[in-house]
């Protein structure tokens, strides 16, 4: 699908269709009084998490009686469309039409936007704004401060929706749903391929870092030195770059110890502060909503190392007037790590594989500058059971869609270290198993059922799924 297709008329639509403002049709945030309603009736509450990303799913079985929330809540009706207006929770897709509720009204999250549907069907409404590009070119024209951008009421007001007649409305909708079933009935099978995936790798990370996955190989050898005398090594060799201070320690971890495992008497604890030069912030500026071309300089997103590997495509386009060192740019190798996201993503680490544009870190990337002999151990441990629960115990913020990690709490994060030799048979044998399972991974992601909805929604609202 080419053009905006938030606000003007990108593209000719068929006979009796037309091009409405959005406010027109679904008047957006309107005044709602609760009128009589007594203090104790109970009111379906819909805090942020109660919303799935994409699927339209949403959970209304919370309730609070009216006298705690008929000040400071949004107010909605069944029939209505919530739409997240916050980062990243309006980008993840956290839309969906309010079902039919047990009280007259229902309340929920001031994060959320309310569009009340009067000349479009709830359902035809909800599927266009849960288009990718609609949520994108909306993400570009939001406004606020980091972490916490939102959703102008202005903008979305003014955004245009394409509208046939009812009817086709109704069939368009019908049609959609019964696509997203076939497609749903698929993507069980492959959910459950996935999964089964994914806890391989969990377990075999979890053996890693345990030391399970070389009890053999300790058995029949006897490696010189230990843990400690390699930690001792790499302190030593650690050189701040040029311009530095010495780098911090971290010699203390604040690892919980109930959640750390009992290593081998060869092995020893270390800090990410002990393995490290120093970490490297991302730039805060300001970029266009769009990846950038050859010879532009982008910057890369939360997204772009949130999912195991590094996604060059996941950036916007640096302005040309933007300031930045040859320092700045992403290289091949880097390990990157999200320092804010939601709570099960934040901390997200990912290596640079090949790139082929100039970007930048953003300010809610950080790159950590480890010594390159534990470079990709460092990356597994942050990846396993042990790492997870440490990012997770030490990321901050009340926030239910955004949580942060700060420099000293990586720094401080609990790393178990093997001697030299036996990290080398460790690596041997992790990479043997994850990258022995790289092409089940690449089949079953060639299968994106996330795509093909997108796909299905293009042509819809271009008029061609139904005639």
């Amino acid at each position: 699908m080419k053009g905006s297709i938030a606000g003007g008329k990108p593209w000719a639509l068929p006979g009796g269709w037309r091009w409405e403002r959005i406010e027109d049709v679904a008047p957006v945030n309107p005044k709602r009084k609760f009128g009589s309603t007594s203090d104790d009736e109970p009111m379906a509450f819909v805090p942020m998490a109660a919303v799935a990303e994409e699927s339209g799913k949403i959970d209304v079985s919370q309730s609070r009686p009216a006298v705690e929330v008929r000040k400071g809540y949004t107010r909605f009706q069944s029939g209505d469309v919530i739409f997240a207006k916050i980062t990243p929770c309006m980008e993840n897709g956290k839309i969906a039409v309010i079902p039919e509720l047990r009280s007259s009204f229902g309340t929920g999250s001031t994060e959320f936007h309310v569009l009340a549907p009067e000349r479009v069907e709830a359902r035809f409404l909800f599927y266009w704004l849960s288009q990718r590009q609609f949520r994108q070119e909306a993400e570009f024209n939001m406004t606020g401060t980091a972490g916490q951008k939102r959703v102008p009421l202005d903008y979305l007001r003014n955004a245009s929706i394409p509208v046939p007649p009812s009817e086709t409305q109704r069939r368009i909708v019908a049609r959609i749903d019964e696509l997203f079933s076939e497609l749903d009935d698929g993507e069980e099978e492959l959910a459950r391929a996935r999964a089964d995936l994914e806890t391989y790798r969990k377990a075999l990370l979890k053996a890693a870092v345990t030391g399970e996955l070389t009890a053999d190989w300790r058995e029949g050898n006897a490696p010189e030195g230990d843990g400690t005398a390699f930690l001792s090594q790499l302190r030593a060799n650690r050189e701040p770059p040029e311009g530095r201070r010495r780098p911090r320690s971290g010699r203390t971890s604040s690892a919980d110890p109930a959640i750390l495992p009992t290593l081998s008497e060869s092995w020893a604890w270390a800090t990410l502060g002990q393995l490290m030069t120093h970490i490297e912030a991302g730039l805060n500026v300001k970029a266009q909503g769009r990846p950038p071309e050859p010879g532009e300089t982008g910057i890369v997103k939360i997204s772009a190392v949130t999912w195991d590997e590094f996604d060059e495509t996941e950036s916007k386009t640096l302005f040309a007037d933007t300031a930045i060192r040859e320092a700045n740019l992403i290289r091949p190798g880097d390990l990157l790590l999200s320092r804010a996201n939601t709570l099960e993503l934040v901390g997200a680490p990912a290596i640079v594989g090949h790139i082929g544009r100039r970007l930048v870190i953003s300010d809610k990337v950080l790159r950590l500058h480890v010594d390159e002999t534990v470079k990709r151990w460092v990356y597994y441990v942050l990846k396993s059971p042990l790492g997870r629960k440490q990012i997770e115990a030490a990321a901050t913020g009340n926030q239910l869609s955004m949580r942060n990690i700060s420099q000293d709490s990586l720094r401080a994060l609990a790393i178990p270290l093997p001697p030299r030799l036996e990290l080398d048979e460790m690596m041997s044998r992790i990479d043997a198993g994850w990258l022995g399972h790289i092409d089940m991974k690449e089949a079953l992601e060639e299968t994106d059922a996330s795509t093909l909805r997108q796909s299905i929604l293009a042509a819809a609202f271009r008029g061609e799924l139904v005639q």
